[in-house]
């Protein structure tokens, strides 16, 4: 279950850098302060926070699957967002409640940044705590600031980042199925049966099929741009 976890928050981290990449340098320095801020006012909790408490809250079928629930939710959201702003890749117009939802970073940020501060007070326990709630929030400053901008940098297009994004979304849903399958509880005995893999292969393979068609329709889309415009 922790390795499920942990691929949904490094999914959700990379869904967000990517969102971030479309913004400009005052929205990503407001979001480093804030998430920087809360990193070092939240370092006196984390150190009271033991390995033994974050397995047991791993391991809690019910904050488990509500923390499934929850980044689905947000994944729809996200993806709602980014279809409509990839029409301004394109030169459509967008309208400025989609564009001021851009900016929403999301929950599973904050709970990425959390559980990422554990790991760090976990890794370095010998160090003074003051300086590792310095260390870590500075730390978060400089890669909210500086990561989305290497992003946009190797990848210039702005559409290629949108269905990147697509990509990382659909691989949370993913994951939150699989938390959600593995921590539901059944009201009777359960008995010995095969795992069927074969209804999860299509579910995958039907999303890939998907994830395809979109981007060989938006070259295809650019491509027809270009021939006209010319």
């Amino acid at each position: 279950m922790e390795l499920a976890v942990q691929l949904l928050l490094v999914l959700a981290a990379l869904s967000s850098l990517f969102q971030m990449s479309h913004w400009s340098f005052v929205p990503r320095l407001v979001l480093a302060l804030i998430l920087s801020l809360l990193a070092f006012q939240m370092y006196p909790w984390v150190i009271e926070q033991s390995k033994d408490q974050l397995n047991l809250w791993l391991g809690d079928p019910i904050k488990m699957q509500n923390l499934a629930v929850i980044q689905m939710i947000e994944v729809l959201l996200f993806i709602g967002i980014d279809l409509s702003m990839l029409k301004q890749c394109f030169g459509q117009p967008v309208k400025k409640q989609v564009k001021y939802a851009s900016f929403f970073p999301g929950i599973m940020l904050f709970a990425v940044m959390l559980y990422t501060q554990m790991m760090f007070f976990y890794a370095f326990s010998q160090v003074d705590f003051g300086l590792l709630g310095l260390y870590f929030s500075i730390g978060i400053g400089l890669i909210l600031l500086l990561l989305p901008q290497v992003v946009k940098w190797i990848i210039p297009e702005s559409y290629l980042r949108l269905e990147l994004r697509y990509i990382f979304g659909f691989g949370q849903i993913m994951v939150g199925v699989i938390i959600t399958v593995f921590t539901q509880r059944l009201p009777y005995r359960q008995q010995q049966t095969g795992f069927e893999i074969s209804s999860l292969l299509a579910v995958i393979g039907l999303a890939f099929f998907m994830i395809l068609i979109g981007w060989c329709w938006s070259i295809l889309k650019k491509r027809i741009k270009l021939k006209w415009k010319f």
